[in-house]
């Protein structure tokens, strides 16, 4: 990667690499993150380096990407890994909940997308059922828009837990331990070429 080509798109990925490393390492089917005209990564231009280099970062990633949101200050976007959301987005409980919610009833990934992106971008709120999309137990995803206030906030939990907690710690823990994954991966390499290199390898492997 040229530093001269554009000094501040490594720090943009090794930003990406951590925080959708769930995804990047196939534990998580898809991410959504805020990407802003941030001044503390990227020099303040976060989100326009994203715009400039979105073809650059989702090869980098091994990722495909759609923009759920676009304002002038911010771009959000939802990460994924086209295989894992297709599977899990189609498995008879989450197609079934789905379409309760009014989704089309499909084998294909591409009109369930079209169908969130459109919610995103019509309503002043991202629709709760983004929970499914985001590998979040389809159990919390129910539980949270049927009664929120049943719901249990644990202590760095990624999402608000309805019913037996058990199955929803153990899911948060597979998420934060690739993000560690990820961070030792970077932190003991010594170009962050080769610590991409050896995080493409894991994916490769699993």
């Amino acid at each position: 990667m040229s530093q001269a080509e554009c000094p501040f798109l490594q720090p943009l990925l090794q930003y990406l690499l951590v925080k959708l490393a769930p995804v990047i390492l196939r534990v998580k089917p898809a991410g959504m993150l805020r990407l802003t005209n941030c001044r503390q990564l990227a020099g303040g231009r976060q989100y326009d380096l994203f715009c400039v280099h979105q073809r650059r970062v989702a090869e980098s990633l091994k990722l495909e990407c759609r923009i759920l949101r676009s304002e002038a200050a911010e771009s959000v976007v939802l990460f994924f890994d086209r295989a894992r959301l297709l599977q899990t987005l189609t498995a008879p409980a989450a197609a079934e909940f789905l379409r309760g919610c009014g989704y089309p009833a499909t084998g294909e990934l591409e009109p369930l997308l079209r169908e969130l992106i459109a919610r995103c971008r019509h309503g002043r709120k991202f629709p709760h059922e983004i929970g499914v999309f985001l590998g979040y137990p389809l159990k919390d995803v129910r539980g949270f828009m049927e009664n929120p206030a049943d719901c249990l906030a644990v202590p760095r939990g990624l999402w608000r837990i309805a019913g037996d907690p058990e199955e929803s710690l153990r899911i948060m823990e597979q998420y934060r331990c690739a993000e560690q994954t990820v961070r030792s991966v970077l932190d003991h390499s010594v170009t962050f070429d080769r610590a991409l290199n050896r995080i493409h390898q894991a994916i490769a492997a699993a």
